[in-house]
């Protein structure tokens, strides 16, 4: 039996896209995210009470009338040179090219986003809710994808997997594609069995970031110079002797905080506190991490092209006396061309 609840589903590819529209409904004069699409969700309206819905060409072609996908009332945006579109009569998915044209025909369920030519499709799958209800007319308030498949599709709509049932694919980095006899090591890689014997084999975000932080980060530790390696060109700061967040350039954050970054990591280097690390959901904050040194990161869809450039959270938990939790404090990374980097710290005490 083939059951994810939506919310899960969905959760972390979808996440990003609504977090997205939010942002440009609430401030209209950040900088325009989907200035590098091909082709644009639009909703228009000649007397505020009649809408249309319907895809925008770069060129000005409108396609795709009342087909548009949206995800908890926010509009789909191009991915991979790709949007999602939704057949009001079939009830199904599918995707148009930035000029238009169906490449992915309506047969799915639901889809991801594609990313390096890839997207995982739901087939034949029927809507269930959590109590067992019914909810193929859509009237269900909270409800799974019960029975059918997830398949993993290429841009042909060629099927690459049968039967994509990979834990964790959220941390998959998708462009890290490699094509083996035998699957990778699950030290670092996550690998499903796909057509022609083929294994395909990704890395694992989370697994790479493990490693990098506890091997490399945390060997350097006690060096502030070598801490300025690891840190970004912009970092974005909670610290305690500020009444708000503080932005510093990387060489400041080490001249400033450099020592005092030395012997927070001491007791995580040492294993005497406990720590938490994880995927941020929702990638960059497009409020928080503005500027040259960010935009690199922003892929014009999504508040951070969390697909190429994820972002973690490394969290320490602070134990009274009692061994219950008393607070918390936060270091956050990103993933970058150069490896990941230091974006900022929220510290509670001096």
């Amino acid at each position: 039996m083939f059951k994810i609840p939506k919310k899960y589903l969905w959760l972390i590819l979808l996440g990003n896209l609504a977090c997205s529209g939010l942002a440009r409904r609430k401030d209209e004069k950040r900088r325009d995210l989907n200035v590098k699409a091909s082709i644009t969700a639009v909703m228009d309206t000649t007397d505020g009470t009649k809408y249309l819905h319907y895809y925008k060409l770069a060129n000005g072609q409108v396609v795709g009338q009342d087909s548009i996908y949206a995800f908890d009332a926010i509009f789909d945006c191009e991915s991979d040179g790709k949007i999602r579109f939704h057949d009001r009569i079939t009830d199904k998915v599918g995707f148009f090219d930035n000029n238009g044209r169906v490449v992915v025909p309506a047969v799915y369920n639901d889809a991801s986003r594609f990313q390096n030519g890839m997207a995982m499709v739901i087939k034949d799958a029927k809507r269930v809710g959590w109590d067992g209800e019914d909810c193929e007319k859509g009237d269900c308030e909270h409800w799974s994808w019960e029975g059918g498949s997830m398949l993993l599709i290429n841009a042909r709509n060629e099927v690459l997997v049968d039967k994509f049932e990979m834990e964790g694919y959220s941390v998959i980095n998708w462009y890290s594609l490699q094509m083996m006899d035998i699957p990778g090591d699950t030290s670092l890689y996550r690998s499903v069995k796909g057509r022609g014997e083929k294994w395909y084999v990704f890395v694992d975000y989370e697994k790479e970031f493990d490693r990098w932080f506890r091997e490399e980060y945390l060997a350097a530790s006690q060096d502030p110079a070598k801490l300025r390696e690891f840190a970004h060109d912009s970092l974005v700061n909670s610290l305690p002797e500020y009444e708000e967040w503080v932005r510093m350039s990387g060489d400041e954050f080490i001249q400033k905080c450099g020592n005092r970054l030395t012997s927070r990591l001491q007791p995580i280097r040492d294993r005497t506190i406990r720590i938490f690390t994880g995927l941020t959901m929702f990638g960059l904050n497009p409020y928080i991490h503005t500027g040259p040194s960010f935009e690199p990161f922003f892929d014009g869809c999504i508040p951070g092209d969390a697909g190429r450039y994820p972002a973690f959270d490394v969290t320490s938990n602070f134990m009274d006396k009692s061994g219950k939790l008393e607070y918390q404090e936060q270091y956050s990374f990103l993933r970058t061309d150069n490896g990941y980097k230091l974006i900022g710290v929220s510290w509670r005490n001096p």
